[in-house]
């Protein structure tokens, strides 16, 4: 394959690993928790934060369920998104609301690691 070829292939894999991510979240935002299963390696790693760590699909995915119960409101909006090999970053602005408070709104990043077409590791921080 010649050098325009191999960066054509890496455009389109870079494509490709963005719009898992994107649909991963568009489902998040959906709360269509049983749909992420297929975005989710077996072994996925969750860090919500540098102190928590959340490991399996299962776990990970019944966690998420767990605090879209907490919130009226759970929405995230890409900012913008960054590829590099196997890792997508986020940019995020995230408006969640619990029941009886007003929305808030919270900037968020977060990396994506992904081992074929599934996410590996997902690491998230807020502002």
């Amino acid at each position: 394959m010649d050098a325009i070829g191999r960066e054509a292939l890496t455009g389109i894999q870079q494509l490709e690993r963005e719009l898992i991510v994107r649909d991963f979240v568009a489902l998040l935002n959906d709360r269509a928790h049983t749909e992420l299963h297929p975005f989710l390696a077996e072994d996925v790693v969750y860090r919500p934060s540098a102190s928590k760590s959340v490991w399996g699909r299962s776990a990970v995915t019944r966690m998420i369920a767990d605090l879209h119960e907490n919130f009226d409101q759970w929405t995230t909006d890409l900012q913008s998104v960054a590829v590099c090999g196997d890792t997508v970053l986020t940019e995020q602005r995230l408006r969640l609301r619990v029941p009886g408070t007003s929305t808030v709104e919270v900037m968020g990043f977060a990396s994506f690691r992904l081992a074929g077409a599934q996410i590996s590791a997902w690491n998230q921080i807020h502002a």
